[in-house]
């Protein structure tokens, strides 16, 4: 017997619409997904390379980098390798109080315009303390200490509390968890254990001078604030020949491992001003045992919130959360539930995201001649904020 056919027709093309959309949906969000991964991997300055990688137009890769890559709420900008520097990375806690408050203003002529080489400064909600992320060149380690204290002497600050990092890290962006179209994280909790992964390069704190030079640090600069320059346009903007800015991105910042890759990042309640969506928080663990340092760093990578992880040499941890308010809940007892034989040796601390401040690259304190510089607090010295989300 011959195969009998049916064919089904309809006079309206418009049925078949959703299930159109659906496939231009997931085919939109394939290339999404293809193009950060080919960013973290390359950078996103060198539009023709990653169509080469990607299959996508150039027109198109400069579209969604230039213009689409912020309409979904995410933020580019580069890791800078501090131990290539020559720095020595470390957690600082100020604790302002009474009338020091206002220290944490840039331009009052506080503490926040006299302590430098700071990278990261967030405010614990609630109270009168500070913590800073910063990256000091080492030999001026003890120095720098010195000077901090002598903030307390002057009354600029009431207290302060500085740890050495022996490493830090940048897990990288998890595209696969994240909604493009509706700008926010999707995790599924019930699969969250299958995508532990630890990803992206650790920098660890070195004791010697680095060979950077002042067209270095400006490259990183400029990078750091908009991967999307092209050489040629840092080369203008640093008055320095084309070739030369060339010539030491190619031999210093990518052969001499100056980078350690490229960062996206999460910014929607940054960027819209809605900061109260979002929990900004660190969790602390000490006294860790030789076998106990890999729950906590297990745990935290599997969750796409972390952005910032960093140690010590006697085993304490920090993990560096941005935790959509929709998500956190579920967050803390994942945590909770996955740190239950840790419970004694963490805390966590909540920051206020209004308050958090990224700053750039200190290539102010880079002197052509002289190298990396720490002045005295009668010096005028201002951190460069960095171009907020």
């Amino acid at each position: 017997m011959e195969p009998e056919f049916i064919f089904l027709f309809t006079s309206d093309p418009v049925s078949f619409s959703p299930i159109m959309s659906e496939f231009e949906r997931l085919q939109r969000r394939n290339q999404d997904y293809v193009l950060l991964e080919t960013i973290k991997q390359v950078g996103a300055s060198n539009y023709s390379l990653i169509a080469r990688l990607t299959g996508l137009n150039p027109e198109t890769v400069r579209y969604k980098v230039s213009k689409q890559l912020a309409k979904f709420g995410l933020d580019l900008s580069i890791n800078v390798n501090y131990s290539e520097l020559g720095f020595s990375m470390g957690l600082l806690t100020i604790t302002a109080g009474g009338s020091s408050n206002g220290g944490a203003v840039a331009g009052a002529g506080g503490w926040l315009d006299r302590v430098q080489y700071l990278l990261i400064m967030g405010k614990y909600v609630g109270t009168d303390k500070y913590v800073c992320l910063y990256g000091i060149p080492y030999r001026f380690k003890k120095k720098y200490l010195e000077t901090i204290s002598a903030l307390k002497q002057k009354g600029l600050i009431e207290d302060f509390e500085s740890t050495e990092l022996y490493w830090i890290r940048y897990p990288p962006f998890r595209s696969e968890l994240y909604d493009f179209d509706a700008k926010s994280w999707t995790v599924d909790w019930r699969k969250i254990d299958g995508t532990a992964q630890e990803a992206g390069v650790t920098s660890f704190s070195v004791n010697r001078d680095s060979k950077v030079d002042e067209v270095d640090l400006k490259i990183l600069r400029y990078l750091g604030e908009d991967p999307t320059s092209g050489l040629a346009k840092i080369g203008k903007e640093i008055n320095a020949n084309p070739r030369t800015v060339r010539y030491h991105h190619t031999e210093h910042v990518v052969k001499g491992n100056l980078m350690l890759g490229n960062r996206i990042r999460w910014v929607v309640p940054f960027r819209e001003g809605a900061t109260s969506q979002i929990m900004q928080l660190i969790f602390c663990f000490k006294g860790l045992g030789q076998d106990e340092i890999a729950t906590p760093r297990k745990l935290f990578n599997k969750l796409p919130f972390t952005w910032l992880e960093a140690g010590t040499e006697d085993r304490r941890y920090y993990a560096f959360l941005d935790i959509p308010i929709a998500h956190f809940h579920d967050t803390m007892k994942y945590i909770e539930a996955n740190s239950e034989t840790l419970r004694n040796k963490y805390e966590m601390t909540m920051l206020d995201p209004s308050r958090t401040k990224y700053l750039s690259l200190p290539d102010h304190m880079f002197d052509k001649n002289l190298g990396w510089r720490l002045f005295g607090l009668t010096d005028d010295v201002k951190e460069t904020p960095r171009n907020q989300p």
